[in-house]
């Protein structure tokens, strides 16, 4: 058993919101993404799948039809599948992506940080 703490988790302001990578195996990672009111995120795709679990606010996600999600809702997204997100309001969110893309958290939170330097970020 694991367990991970959401004080311990480094924040990461991100286009897409702040995200916050909470656990990761070469199996799932599990992010906590804090989404500001009016952000929209233009439509992109993921090799693997996910799942979105709305705990907070309410959200749009778009793609061939028009998802609107308010707390518990639950948004499978298959791997490869475009999809956009449009937030009505401060909303956050967990996301679970099978398989995972990392081996480790820590893995992730440097491709992460990577990424934030390149794209001048942070």
């Amino acid at each position: 058993m694991i367990v991970c703490k959401f004080e311990e988790a480094e924040p990461f302001e991100t286009s897409e919101g702040v995200m916050r990578p909470i656990f990761a195996s070469e199996k799932i990672a599990i992010t906590h993404l804090e989404i500001p009111a009016e952000l929209e995120v233009k439509p992109h795709s993921h090799a693997g799948d996910g799942v979105l679990i709305l705990i907070e606010g309410s959200v749009k996600l778009i793609s061939e039809e028009v998802a609107a999600m308010k707390p518990g809702d639950v948004t499978y997204v298959p791997a490869n599948t475009v999809v956009g997100l449009e937030s009505e309001e401060d909303s956050r969110a967990v996301i679970l992506s099978v398989p995972s893309r990392y081996n480790t958290v820590e893995e992730f939170r440097d491709i992460l940080r990577a990424l934030l330097r390149q794209n001048g970020d942070n």
